[in-house]
């Protein structure tokens, strides 16, 4: 006589249901996100926040995708599946590791440019760690937010040998700064480009524009409207400029917001070009106004970059794991002119 299956306890089937219910919720806010950046758009502040968590939203959806196969939860798979392919689309340059460059071409050491951003946080404590991983780094051009004059006082000395040309903005808080090994020129920022500044650097194979940008956080309505137009500005100045340019550093977006779509219809964003992995560089450890230090097991937002113009080729960009005295990782890139 065969044996009659048991039912699951009620626990079992109070707990299934609840694992579906929650499914279904994730498929809602996924779908609620997706139509939203349609439709309001940036303008409307839960997407604004949905586009820093994008890829953990990606995550998510994969890992609800794998829970409802296993739970033969047909509609559920299917269109968590969707997301999935939807997230993929938006990622997939930096989800598949690029094999580079494999045309041969002609060409010097001085036909590259290395560059190093790092929002280094006012009240940074490690200057000394900060000058060895710059020298590690070995940057040609070197660009800082949050430079604050007690950071500058020493950490500049330290980086003189290597590093005899600075700039230093005029603001008292949060300052910009950059030091190359080659002479530096500075330019005013046109109107509207807020909290950023403009240098041309006298490289062996001829003139380089580089700006460094600490842009609003885009949060708050009226910094995402400040950032809309310091994205604007700069735009309107590179399309007047002749030559290479970079723009690099902390812009306090991430790549799936409308205002860093501003910036990546006309310029290239050297992680999504040759980068490998969604390249995070903040948090590298939380930081109050105090300087109170809290470990963070790994950063998830990246909302440092390095764009350029046409006049290169970008050869390669990594983050550098340790971000010594501040809550951002540097990031470093090298850069071939294409010509």
């Amino acid at each position: 006589m065969a044996r009659r299956r048991s039912r699951p306890s009620c626990v079992v089937r109070f707990l299934a249901a609840l694992g579906v219910l929650t499914l279904w919720g994730l498929v809602v806010l996924l779908v609620a996100w997706n139509v939203g950046r349609i439709y309001p758009g940036d303008r409307w502040l839960p997407v604004r926040v949905g586009s820093y968590f994008a890829p953990w939203q990606m995550v998510a959806a994969v890992i609800g995708f794998v829970v409802a196969l296993i739970g033969r939860k047909a509609w559920l798979a299917r269109v968590l599946g969707v997301l999935c392919l939807v997230f993929v689309a938006r990622y997939w340059p930096v989800l598949v590791p690029h094999l580079g460059d494999s045309q041969v071409v002609a060409e010097t050491p001085a036909s590259r440019l290395r560059v190093l951003t790092f929002n280094v946080h006012h009240s940074n404590d490690d200057p000394a760690g900060v000058a060895a991983m710059v020298r590690a780094a070995s940057p040609d051009v070197a660009v800082f937010q949050e430079f604050t004059q007690k950071v500058a006082n020493r950490l500049l000395p330290a980086l003189a040998a290597d590093y005899p040309y600075v700039l230093l903005d005029d603001a008292d808080w949060p300052r910009l700064g950059m030091v190359s090994r080659y002479p530096l020129s500075p330019a005013e920022p046109p109107p509207g480009a807020w909290r950023t500044q403009r240098a041309l650097v006298s490289t062996p194979t001829g003139a380089v524009w580089v700006w460094n940008v600490h842009s609003s956080s885009s949060v708050a309505q009226r910094g995402w409207e400040i950032q809309r137009e310091t994205f604007r500005a700069i735009l309107g100045q590179v399309e007047g400029e002749s030559g290479p340019v970079i723009v690099l550093g902390d812009f306090n977006t991430t790549d799936q917001a409308e205002n860093y779509g501003l910036l990546a219809r006309r310029l290239t964003d050297v992680h999504r070009a040759v980068g490998w992995g969604f390249g995070f560089t903040f948090p590298g450890e939380w930081r109050d106004e105090d300087g109170l230090r809290l470990p963070v097991a790994f950063p998830l937002l990246r909302i440092d970059y390095v764009f350029v113009n046409d006049a290169w080729i970008p050869e390669e960009i990594r983050v550098i794991p340790v971000g010594p005295g501040s809550d951002h990782l540097p990031v470093v890139a090298t850069l071939r002119l294409a010509s």
